[in-house]
């Protein structure tokens, strides 16, 4: 089955794709003017209130994450037919066809990459303006320079958390975080109340940034859960911001080593919900891809070589990370603890990231929300759900534990390494530490 993802301008964009082609057409109004199958979001008005907007390829590019975003919502992954990879044909409005067809097999491979599907993006020539115009810079909020010394990612998650009191504390003049969130309130939430305690702990340092996209419900039945593409449309929105404050900063994203490589826990895991937002070869890629655009950041990830657990040991202000532990949100499985009826703060303790997080706080001495789901304590069977996870992480420590093979070899299994000899010994070395780390938990 082949999905056709036709993105469309405004509600008199007739354009459309030939009759004889097999699949699911799927229709989106980028300018969210119809209701129907509108992409809702809050970019104009977000970009307005900050007084600069994006150039014109930042702003196709940004587009693109929508459109992409979009597609990987709408298309159910059990429909494919393997139950997994998806095949996307996407049809998309760029201001220059010719930029665009230069940077086509990079942008396919990367998100090849990035969501396990197959993408063929189809170029038209833009007649539309994302934000009507690209006004020039307005001076509108007097309070911010539009002179920062420093852009992030800010999920509400704690790496993220982590990483921010770091940077503020580092960081002499002010901090634009950039955040996302879409249906649903609890994301949002938890950047509100991360940004609130930063703001008392670090007042007049920084401006957030939290943008809202979100597909209609009309081109959304069914939400797909894995929504792999999330970080296309992050990274994409980092580079629009960027654009629009004129400077050549990196965009800093925090994310412990262990994550970001990625390593299936099992042989049959590659896939899953597991996620390869920072892998360290898609990040590559769309550095490559934003320097071939001519949109002029760079990419840092200063946590790429630390354990979650290092990462909380070595914070620059201890007693505002164990302040703001507890605010800060990882579990994947948040409709499980409010079935169990727990509290907004809880997490259910046995998916992958909740491990992960507790076997780090662990390690730095903190203490951390409460989990419903106990992994020590409980005798959990593999074949329930709050087992598979935890089942799955002990056989990969006991085969960590037996590898006689190169376990460079093993590190790759999630895809390609770029870097110098050193560094790949440093990417080798942190998958071992991080998964010391569960062990120490797991015992």
């Amino acid at each position: 089955m082949i999905w056709h993802i036709i993105a469309r301008e405004k509600s008199d964009d007739s354009f459309t794709i030939e009759n004889s082609q097999k699949g699911i057409p799927i229709y989106i109004d980028l300018s969210g003017v119809d209701k129907t199958i509108g992409i809702k979001s809050n970019l104009s008005s977000l970009f307005d209130s900050y007084g600069s907007f994006p150039t014109e390829v930042a702003s196709d590019l940004l587009k693109l994450a929508m459109t992409v975003y979009s597609a990987d919502k709408s298309a159910i992954r059990n429909q494919a037919f393997n139950k997994w990879s998806r095949y996307f044909h996407i049809y998309q409005p760029v201001s220059n066809i010719d930029l665009w067809n230069g940077i086509k097999e990079k942008l396919e491979q990367s998100l090849d990459f990035l969501t396990g599907d197959h993408w063929e993006i189809h170029f038209r020539i833009s007649t539309e303006k994302l934000f009507g115009g690209m006004k020039e810079i307005q001076e509108r909020i007097p309070s911010f320079s539009h002179s920062p010394s420093a852009f992030a990612l800010m999920s509400g998650g704690l790496d993220s958390f982590a990483g921010a009191i770091d940077l503020l504390e580092n960081t002499l003049g002010e901090v634009i975080f950039i955040s996302h969130y879409s249906r649903g309130g609890a994301t949002k939430t938890v950047q509100d109340r991360v940004y609130s305690l930063l703001r008392q702990k670090y007042p007049d340092r920084f401006c957030s940034l939290q943008f809202f996209v979100q597909p209609s419900e009309g081109i959304i039945e069914d939400v797909e859960p894995s929504q792999r593409s999330r970080s296309f449309l992050f990274l994409s929105i980092g580079a629009a911001v960027s654009s629009a404050s004129h400077t050549n900063l990196p965009l800093n994203i925090f994310e412990n080593g262990l994550l970001s490589l990625n390593v299936p826990l099992a042989a049959n895991r590659g896939g899953g919900l597991s996620t390869r937002t920072t892998h360290p070869h898609f990040l590559s890629m769309f550095q490559e891809i934003l320097e071939s655009l001519g949109i002029t950041m760079s990419i840092a990830t200063p946590f790429r070589f630390l354990t979650k657990g290092e990462m909380l040991t070595g914070t620059k202000n201890p007693g505002v990370l164990q302040e703001g532990v507890k605010l800060t949100h990882s579990c994947s499985h948040g409709t499980y603890v409010r079935f169990k009826g727990g509290a907004f703060d809880d997490h259910c303790g046995y998916c992958l990231p909740c491990i992960i997080r507790r076997a780090a706080t662990t390690a730095a001495g903190i203490e951390d929300v409460n989990y419903v789901v106990d992994v020590i304590s409980n005798n959990l069977p593999a074949n329930r759900v709050e087992g598979k996870d935890l089942y799955a992480m002990k056989i990969a420590l006991k085969r960590l534990d037996n590898m006689t093979s190169s376990l460079y070899s093993h590190v790759r299994t999630a895809g390609p390494l770029q870097g110098t000899p050193e560094e790949i010994s440093q990417y080798v070395d942190v998958y071992k530490r991080g998964m010391a780390e569960v062990q120490m938990l797991l015992g």
